[in-house]
């Protein structure tokens, strides 16, 4: 690896020195830092000439960047299951190889706490789950395959929720094909691996490719349809959080969300409900609980997110979006003596089902509940997950910006900001 790394150094040391100006890639559809769609390629046009006086500057940024940004990349296991693992200076990021779910991201700076969801109970690869042997100890029905392996962060494609009683009947579960997919890696370069899933029963394909950046996670996600057919999809970001670092009414969320629905009820964030009546969803109650809420993120605003807070440890953690890729979030728990979970998943609809439940709702609140995945065609996202300690007696978070790949998070009531990169 050290070969390489100065390999690459004394690369660019050479081309500088001799002054050489080189043609670079501009994908256009990229310049405020997140955001893709399409098939858009790199416009090889624009050519860079670097003055000599340059030299030493980029030189010692190549140096910095080398070795300390540099992430390894690599196969291992985790919690009894075949994973890649992506290994930074201030973050760790482990991915499962079956269902493609995010199991960890942990802030090495802080006391290695990963925020999101692990079950207590031991998990299989979804490709081994048998109905006959599996089925009953994983809560039964078109759950069961998805929760045999499901941990952390899931991707819910091509759509997010339950499956009708035909589609079980033909084998399919909740949440669609990722979450039950052995994915493959593709490569890992420039700290990054990227890992793609074909999903036979809806011929669609999933790409996905994950890179560190300080204390920052990047997800560029690609969906590609293989069929002659136009089909509407359901793409959900399935972030749940356990403990140690969800706790009852310690952890506290914030979002910029709007109106939101369930039950027949409509209401405004922060409130929700659940079966019995409203409750407050900043934090998780000490008591048995069952729900999903669905949420419209602000329609004003062009990056959505959520921030969940934890004062013992001072760990804040979230994700960002755009809102126009992401304009749902939708919230679950299910909460009982052997489980502690929140979901907030940041999503294209929030519909609850597959192909019919979509056309019967296109829209809700004015905004459309799903999107077209056209013939031969593909649709790319990107996101951003982050993890940074917060100083003592924070109060929560108040606005999230954007500049580029860094991000800046304003504390409530004292509009203080804190610069994660």
């Amino acid at each position: 690896m050290a070969a390489s790394i100065f390999g690459s150094v004394f690369s660019n040391i050479e081309n500088l020195r001799h002054g050489i100006t080189r043609a670079v890639p501009v994908t256009r559809s990229l310049g405020s830092g997140l955001g893709l769609r399409g098939d858009r390629q790199p416009d090889w046009t624009r050519a860079v000439s670097v003055p000599p006086k340059m030299v030493l500057k980029i030189l010692f940024s190549l140096v910095l960047c080398m070795f300390v940004c540099h992430a390894e990349v690599r196969a291992g296991r985790y919690k009894g299951r075949s994973a890649w693992v992506i290994d930074g200076p201030h973050m760790r990021v482990t991915i499962l190889e079956g269902g493609g779910h995010v199991a960890e991201i942990v802030l090495k700076d802080a006391v290695e706490l990963n925020p999101l969801w692990n079950p207590s109970r031991p998990s299989i690869e979804p490709d081994r789950y048998v109905p006959s042997k599996h089925e009953e100890f994983y809560g039964g029905g078109p759950g069961a395959r998805l929760s045999s392996g499901q941990m952390g962060h899931n991707l819910c494609f091509p759509y997010w929720g339950n499956p009708s009683e035909a589609e079980y009947k033909a084998g399919m579960s909740y949440h669609g094909e990722a979450g039950i997919t052995r994915w493959k890696r593709l490569e890992d370069v420039n700290s990054a691996l990227t890992v793609t899933a074909a999903f036979p029963e809806s011929r669609t394909r999933f790409t996905r490719t994950v890179r560190l950046g300080g204390q920052v996670v990047w997800f560029d996600e690609v969906a590609e349809n293989e069929s002659a057919w136009d089909r509407p999809v359901g793409w959900c970001e399935h972030v749940t959080l356990g403990p140690p670092f969800l706790e009852y009414e310690t952890t506290s969320f914030d979002a910029p969300l709007t109106r939101g629905e369930a039950y027949g009820k409509e209401f405004n964030w922060p409130f929700g409900a659940d079966p019995q009546g409203t409750v407050d969803l900043r934090h998780v109650r000490r008591q048995p609980t069952r729900l999903v809420n669905h949420f419209l993120v602000d329609p004003k605003r062009e990056w959505g997110f959520l921030a969940a807070f934890n004062p013992r440890s001072r760990l804040l953690f979230g994700y960002v979006f755009r809102r126009a890729e992401f304009p749902w979030l939708n919230v679950w728990e299910a909460n009982n003596d052997q489980m502690l979970t929140r979901g907030m998943e940041f999503s294209n609809t929030p519909v609850h089902g597959t192909a019919k439940a979509l056309m019967k709702t296109q829209q809700l609140f004015g905004s459309p509940a799903f999107e077209w995945l056209d013939a031969k065609s593909k649709l790319a996202k990107r996101y951003c997950a982050f993890s940074v300690l917060v100083p003592e007696g924070f109060r929560g978070v108040a606005d999230i910006l954007v500049d580029g790949k860094e991000l800046t998070i304003v504390e409530k009531d004292t509009s203080k900001k804190i610069a994660v990169r």
